[in-house]
């Protein structure tokens, strides 16, 4: 009977994500329309709060009226009135009740509070619907019933003043999807509440390892997908002798009210624990096909400071396909790969209403904005969001690139987060470019990159970026200095702005970093608050204890560089 009924479940799960993708694309069709008309629809439903008041959003009745009538504002421009929703008050920014605040990352300075409310949920889900159908499209296989593993967190990071729950953005639609029961997961849903992410994922991997009809492994990024087949690898002996007992070891640090329901529903897999062991035998490559014959693909983001993981998941994979799905941020769900296998995204015509500030104007005091059907493929944009969250004209700060348009609306690609530039001397590096000339200056000495983040040392004369490289364990440079040289001359080719500019700038100074560096500064991160399946390395630091970890664990292999440094004259 309750195949029957999962059967079912399954059946109408697909046929709503196809009708989902259908809706889309009919909206992708009258993209500009769809748009402003959601814009009219958010004036309307919130022209009574304090804040559609002071605007006098019952006055307006275009998209230029708006622009008129509200200026665009940072996270600044809003922080009074969310500290006051956060405290209780209500009606000021939404007219729906506030039930959380999305916590943003805090890659690029302190974390945001974003207001959450079940009009949000519902919107969320919704266009998690649309991603479904897009899948389901580029991958058929997708669509069959199989088990899943989600490397989600469920656990909330803490309250505000008033009470209202925080987390990322993706911890509380798990927590809604956990609730609605929705999820053909493996995992039991206390494993979503494991504090740390390595012995959370143990846990997932137990499980998932007793399923060898496995159909997908998702998660956030595609940092968490790297960091899930590497415990795989390093825990392999371990997680084998769990698997055939029923057991699950010591070392795993679980809370009592989630360790009680997990070990009850361990059983012993002795057969598949051989051959999951004979497995693990022949080496890593190539694994997840081995384990998971069925694995249609896995999903995460893969584009912007994700890349750096994503290439190096191709060694497990064995040829499954990455699916990186969506994007999302803490103020909205934006874009949907449209069944492309890069990382590109369809814009949501229904889902907040879109401005964009050309990349030439991002500093100007009175920038122009274009609309969703104004946009030019080939050009770079600031994301301008107004939400049913009560977020109006508010700056993302993330810069897109428009590849291409799927119907009408601009398929969008993103390149980095503003705050995430280097630009000492107004040579603006930015994390492509720097990430682009790492590679080329890696690939010359065959040397294998695990991680990196850059700092402007702003007390050297003239100024100069110290950029800190993690390399992977087989890896040993003949010569950091040599190293240096070619990664300077790298960047002058990534960035011509920063070629022109060396006169006024030092030479950049390399610092490699001792092995485990940066799955320590993670787990910092999360110590500090950011939500175990959301923490991305920031990839330029500030000083702080993100700076201090990267200064402390710095490799001997750095020290006859920094010796050089310090007896080279000022120029």
């Amino acid at each position: 009977m309750r195949s029957i009924l999962s059967t079912l479940i399954h059946s109408a799960s697909v046929g709503a994500s196809r009708l989902a993708r259908l809706r889309f694309e009919a909206q992708a069709r009258r993209a500009g329309a769809v748009n402003e008309r959601l814009l009219q629809r958010i004036l309307e439903r919130h022209q009574h709060t304090e804040f559609g008041r002071r605007h006098r959003f019952s006055a307006i009745r275009s998209a230029s009226d708006f622009q008129r009538a509200v200026p665009l504002g940072t996270y600044d421009a809003f922080r009074a009135d969310i500290e006051r929703v956060a405290r209780g008050e209500r009606n000021v920014l939404t007219a729906d009740p506030v039930t959380a605040f999305a916590l943003t990352s805090g890659t690029t300075g302190t974390q945001k509070l974003v207001p959450f409310t079940a009009f949000t949920e519902r919107r969320l889900l919704q266009d998690l619907l649309v991603s479904r159908g897009a899948l389901f499209a580029a991958i058929p296989a997708a669509r069959e019933a199989r088990p899943a593993v989600a490397l989600m967190s469920a656990l909330l990071t803490g309250r505000t003043e008033g009470g209202f729950p925080t987390a990322s953005v993706t911890t509380l639609m798990m927590r809604s999807l956990l609730q609605r029961r929705s999820g053909p997961w493996t995992s039991p849903p206390e494993a979503f509440l494991v504090p740390t992410q390595a012995d959370a994922f143990y846990v997932h991997l137990l499980f998932a390892l007793a399923e060898p009809a496995l159909g997908s492994i998702s998660a956030p990024f595609a940092s968490g997908l790297l960091d899930f087949f590497q415990i795989l690898g390093a825990r392999g002996p371990a997680l084998v002798e769990d698997l055939g007992r029923g057991s699950l070891r010591g070392d795993i640090a679980l809370p009592p009210e989630v360790e009680q329901p997990i070990r009850a529903r361990l059983r012993p897999h002795p057969e598949r624990a051989r051959a999951v062991g004979r497995e693990l035998e022949r080496g890593m490559d190539g694994i997840a096909p081995r384990l998971w014959p069925g694995l249609s693909h896995v999903s995460g983001i893969t584009g912007g400071s994700f890349r750096v993981y994503a290439e190096k998941l191709a060694r497990y994979l064995g040829g499954v396909p990455i699916h990186s799905p969506l994007y999302v941020s803490s103020e909205a769900m934006i874009g949907v790969n449209p069944g492309e296998a890069e990382p590109v995204y369809a814009l949501l015509p229904s889902s907040a209403f879109y401005e964009f500030i050309p990349a030439d104007e991002l500093d100007a005091e009175r920038p122009s904005v274009r609309r969703i059907d104004e946009l030019s493929e080939g050009e770079r944009y600031e994301l301008v969001v107004t939400t049913h969250g009560g977020l109006y004209r508010y700056r993302v700060g993330d810069v897109i690139e428009v590849a291409r348009h799927h119907r009408r609306a601009p398929v969008v690609a993103f390149i980095y987060r503003r705050g995430s530039l280097l630009n000492i001397a107004g040579e603006k590096t930015s994390e492509h470019a720097l990430h682009h000339a790492l590679d080329q200056a890696l690939s010359k000495e065959a040397l294998g990159l695990v991680d990196f983040s850059t700092m402007e040392d702003a007390e050297s004369a003239p100024k100069r970026y110290v950029i800190f490289v993690e390399l992977t364990e087989d890896s040993r440079p003949a010569s950091v200095e040599r190293l240096a040289a070619r990664l300077e001359e790298a960047l002058c080719e990534a960035n011509p702005y920063y070629a022109t500019l060396r006169g006024r700038l030092g030479p950049l100074s390399l610092r490699l970093v001792q092995p485990g560096t940066f799955r320590e500064l993670r787990a910092l991160m999360s110590r500090r608050g950011a939500s175990p399946s959301q923490v991305k390395v920031p990839r330029v630091v500030t000083e702080g204890a993100l700076a201090e970890l990267l200064m402390e664990r710095r490799d001997v292999a750095s020290a006859g560089m920094e010796r050089a440094e310090a007896a080279r004259p000022a120029r």
